[in-house]
């Protein structure tokens, strides 16, 4: 069995999961209710293929992602934000054997899609688990853009993804995430599950047999409500939320129940912006900083980290990204890049003595705590990743639109935001601006649609 399956068993009758309407899967329900799912799959033809998921997060979310693992295949997940165009767009790129999805994204089926709910209680086959899969063979093809009909993606294997289970197990029951692990321990799932929660918390819990409430989305005042119900224990954030929840304390205090661990990462805090999340939630915060091709995380910024910051007023740690892991092997280049070399590195992504180079450049102090200087690479970092070059072609589209050039500028809340320079060739730059808007969000995720349009009489060097 595999570690997950051997975990659902283990639970038998715990609870694992709950939604936010009271929902709920115990271990065993889990086990059958992923098997039938497989069992489907399988009968389809889809074992060991290419699979793609596409789900608001919900219960059936986790229920389909572990039947892909469960059928040996390679899993393609959306971002549930993403229109149906470019989701077909990457899927069609990733040349996939079948479309797994909610009915929330299953409104136009295809012949290789299967609309999915639930499996029934009774009926189907069971599938037990795939017991020895490839490690080399890959596990999450996270999607990243389409460019001239290629999808450009991380290819996560197997091994990568265990490697990154066991790493993020061993940090909460060593402390490295706090030290309020324990048995009565329960994760909130509230960022969309195929992003870092599922690599730093929702799957890592199910694989230690412990539970977790998972909610459809970020709400502040849902979640404030969720954490004083006194159940969470630990939840994953991108920094734009734990925004979005220091307002929302600073707004109305309340109680954070019994969470002791708040991780959050995925673009910089600003100085100001950290103090008053950690003020507004002393004792709780944990930075941590990674790379899908590197791995998750690769540094820790700890709570007694953000406790320093906090008495010092800042201090030189406010800057950083936290400590590096031992298991990252983390360097930094002659040139000033971020290397790192471990079994979470993706081979594709590898140089040829299996390091891998992060496109970040940043330096260490004397303590090994990391700091990042900027980037190599034109990467645009909202908290996700940000390619202009796809953005520039879907601009080119536009009728009327000379040339563009797309950046990332700071941004108080996300880090960076998405601005878009284009030349146009006619005047009306008002009706040209609505007209690029509206193709932009017809083709591509809401994340990456420009937050600003500028229109210069020419781009310059």
């Amino acid at each position: 069995m595999t570690a997950t399956s051997s975990a659902l068993v283990e639970a038998a009758d715990l609870v694992l999961v709950t939604d936010g309407q009271g929902e709920t899967r115990t271990g065993a329900e889990l086990y059958h209710a992923v098997s039938l799912l497989a069992g489907e799959m399988t009968a389809a033809g889809w074992a060991g293929g290419v699979v793609g998921h596409w789900f608001t997060n919900s219960i059936a979310s986790i229920e389909a992602a572990l039947a892909i693992e469960w059928i040996g295949a390679t899993r393609v997940s959306i971002d549930p934000t993403t229109n149906s165009q470019e989701a077909n767009s990457m899927w069609n790129a990733a040349n996939v054997d079948g479309r797994l999805v909610d009915p929330e994204h299953g409104h136009a089926p295809t012949p290789d899609s299967l609309v999915y709910t639930r499996s029934p209680e009774t009926g189907g086959s069971l599938i037990p688990p795939t017991e020895e899969v490839d490690p080399n063979k890959t596990y999450l093809l996270y999607p990243r853009a389409v460019q001239d009909g290629e999808l450009l993606a991380v290819p996560i294997s197997y091994g990568n993804w265990d490697a990154t289970m066991r790493l993020n197990q061993a940090l909460y029951r060593e402390g490295w995430y706090g030290s309020g692990f324990g048995p009565d321990a329960c994760f909130l799932t509230v960022q969309q599950l195929m992003h870092g929660t599922g690599l730093v918390g929702s799957f890592p819990f199910l694989r230690m047999g412990l539970p977790q409430i998972i909610l459809d989305r970020f709400d502040a005042d849902l979640v404030l409500e969720v954490l004083g119900s006194g159940r969470v224990t630990a939840t994953m954030m991108v920094t734009a939320m734990v925004d979005r929840l220091t307002d929302a304390l600073e707004a109305t205090p309340r109680s954070l129940g019994k969470l002791s661990t708040l991780l959050y990462g995925g673009a910089p805090m600003s100085p100001d912006r950290l103090l008053r999340a950690t003020t507004a939630m002393p004792d709780v915060l944990v930075q941590i900083y990674g790379r899908l091709e590197g791995g998750w995380p690769l540094t820790v910024l700890d709570q007694a980290d953000h406790r320093s910051i906090l008495a010092a007023d800042g201090g030189l740690l406010i800057a950083s990204c936290g400590r590096a892991l031992p298991e990252a092997g983390l360097q930094i280049r002659a040139s000033g890049e971020v290397v790192v070399r471990s079994d979470m590195v993706v081979d594709s992504f590898a140089d040829v003595d299996g390091s891998c180079g992060l496109g970040d450049i940043g330096h260490l102090d004397a303590d090994g705590y990391l700091f990042l200087d900027g980037r190599l690479d034109r990467m645009i970092n909202t908290g996700y990743h940000v390619y202009p070059a796809e953005i520039e072609d879907r601009i080119r589209e536009v009728a009327g639109v000379q040339s563009a050039r797309v950046e990332g500028r700071p941004d108080p809340r996300r880090g960076e935001k998405v601005v878009a320079l284009v030349v146009a060739s006619r005047d009306d730059h008002e009706r040209l601006q609505r007209e690029l808007d509206l193709h932009l969000r017809a083709t591509l995720a809401p994340y990456k649609v420009p937050r600003e349009y500028e229109f210069p009489s020419s781009l310059g060097q």
